[in-house]
């Protein structure tokens, strides 16, 4: 029996917004940037981020890059993911979050209504 298991699950803002690009056979691939706080500060006071790779596949990639934009708070889930890519001759090395879901966290600002306005001016 195996005992492996790779799951994720972040919570953080986007630095930028969403990049999209058609991967093979068709499929979206959708490309973040999820800027994560660490949980403590340093001795100077500073609170460190890690800026963590994200990217969504098919519908969910596409779902994802027209709700979300730069700043925009999630929950994302998934597994871990590190491959390696040659460039110059030189072996590097990724690690990134393959996400399977995203859920926003921030609740949209709903406009009052006219009948609204006058209760609140009365």
């Amino acid at each position: 029996m195996a005992f492996n298991y790779n799951h994720t699950t972040l919570v953080g803002r986007l630095t930028k917004d969403p990049e999209i690009r058609t991967a093979t056979k068709g499929t979206a691939k959708t490309f973040l940037t999820l800027a994560v706080n660490r949980n403590f500060k340093r001795e100077d006071g500073v609170q460190d981020t890690d800026f963590i790779p994200i990217i969504l596949w098919g519908r969910m990639g596409e779902l994802a890059y027209q709700m979300l934009k730069k700043g925009s708070p999630i929950l994302i889930w998934g597994r871990i993911q590190v491959r390696t890519y040659e460039k110059d001759g030189d072996k590097l090395w990724i690690t990134e979050v393959i996400a399977d879901n995203f859920q926003i966290l921030e609740k949209k600002q709903t406009v009052k209504s006219s009948s609204d306005k006058k209760a609140t001016a009365a």
